[in-house]
């Protein structure tokens, strides 16, 4: 709501953002969470803000952990339960003694703030965040069909059809980072979640950074020029295979790297391989910002997809697909057979099969974790001691959202039968 007088034209200065913030959301998180949607519940209008608030501020007690998911150099992640709800969560702790520079806390942050506002079913949500004496937590829904990566592992190359439903959904995921000017900078195998219904879902903001919302009335030129080279830091990080050229001769890059990493995906799903290798990683850096492209005979896709591919892969990204806008690589023949506004209601041809709600089978060999990496581990580095952990508290809609409804259901258990009505004795209706 404006004040009044507002004109319509001040109400849209940044386009997309007010009907994208706004509006109301009335599912929690999809069926793939074992969350069931919420009931539009009749309020006044002094009660419905009260009833969004939460009591309190989230904190670990709220949760109980016990499988270890995975777990790596900054922290790990576990499978937990909402004490009061009983619903399952993916509970995400990084050490504190390993976030002891300004910039690895500020990453640790703006992950939290990218999960805290993402709301498309193709992006993992996060519930709420809170830090510990020793670890920064971060509460996200819990998607048990493992990742993409494992999948590939297991099953080799995917078939046409599902790499195509796999990549389309990536792609719809970047789509919504970047119109929010999130750059992921880590797109791979390894962070595309599939839920239990088959479908994917991007996770692992860690090395995210955020530009600005470029308006859609830009030339292509103007864009070109505003989302190719967005950042001019030297810093080079993500996964090596995945990297973009511009990003290993550190030009300056911007949202085209996501782009590119989703042209070696689709080759890993289509080949079972990345398309560029080398002995070292001097000579894999090499082969990349070179960019030629050698398809095996016994292995290549087919010509639309190698095609998609190549240039997705252009070294130059002012020349790559998707610089342009994401509709350049939807309208690409290869995804000619999607529907990229019912994707979710296509049924994928790989389904994982979970033995339970908290089934986490499929995602790693746990014989191979280093299991030093300790929940309970508590102490903090001398060299975080100064910096301010306190701010990372933050809760989401969806907990204040399921706050409300495990409120009501407690409320409603509480609730004992009224004493039964027994006839009065010499009692007139006056009194009565």
């Amino acid at each position: 709501e404006t004040a009044e007088g507002d004109t319509k034209d001040e109400q849209n200065l940044i386009p997309g953002l007010n009907s994208d913030l706004t509006t109301e959301t009335t599912v929690l998180a999809d069926a793939d969470s074992r969350i069931c949607e919420i009931p539009e519940i009749q309020e006044s209008d002094g009660s419905v803000i009260k009833s969004l608030t939460p009591s309190r501020q989230p904190h670990k007690s709220d949760y109980g952990t016990s499988k270890l998911i995975s777990s790596g150099s900054f922290g790990a992640v576990y499978l937990a339960h909402h004490k009061d709800s009983h619903q399952i969560f993916a509970l995400k702790k990084m050490f504190k003694r390993n976030l002891n520079t300004p910039k690895r806390v500020a990453l640790a942050f703006l992950e939290r703030d990218i999960l805290t506002f993402a709301d498309c079913p193709f992006v993992v949500s996060m519930l709420c965040s809170f830090p510990t004496k020793s670890h920064l937590c971060v509460v996200m829904e819990y998607v048990g069909g493992g990742d993409c990566e494992t999948l590939l592992s297991t099953r080799g190359p995917l078939s046409v059809p599902l790499a195509r439903l796999y990549f389309g959904e990536a792609v719809l995921a970047v789509e919504y980072l970047h119109s929010y000017g999130v750059v992921h900078r880590d797109l791979k195998p390894d962070n595309l979640l599939i839920t239990s219904a088959g479908h994917i879902k991007v996770t692992d903001f860690g090395i995210s950074k955020v530009g600005v919302m470029i308006p859609k009335t830009n030339t292509y030129k103007e864009l070109a020029e505003d989302i190719t080279r967005e950042f001019l830091d030297r810093e080079l990080c993500g996964t090596p295979y995945y990297i973009a050229p511009e990003v290993i001769l550190k030009e300056g890059y911007g949202r085209p790297v996501d782009w590119w990493s989703m042209g070696i995906i689709l080759h890993k799903f289509l080949t079972g391989s990345v398309p560029f290798d080398g002995d070292s990683v001097a000579e894999l850096y090499d082969r990349i910002v070179i960019g030629d492209i050698i398809w095996d005979c016994n292995s290549a896709p087919t010509p639309n997809a190698q095609n998609l591919i190549t240039e997705l892969l252009r070294t130059n990204p002012a020349d790559r697909l998707g610089t342009g806008g994401s509709l350049e690589i939807k309208s690409h023949p290869f995804l000619s057979d999607l529907d990229f506004n019912n994707l979710l209601s296509q049924k994928p041809e790989y389904i994982p099969q979970l033995a339970s709600d908290v089934d986490n089978s499929l995602f790693i060999d746990h014989s191979e974790i280093d299991h030093s990496v300790s929940e309970d581990e508590e102490g903090t580095s001398e060299n975080n001691e100064n910096l301010d952990f306190q701010n990372f508290t933050s809760s989401s809609e969806r907990l204040s959202k399921l706050c409300t409804i495990t409120t009501r259901t407690m409320n409603d258990e509480d609730q004992k039968s009224p004493p039964e009505c027994t006839p009065a004795t010499n009692t007139n209706i006056s009194e009565m």
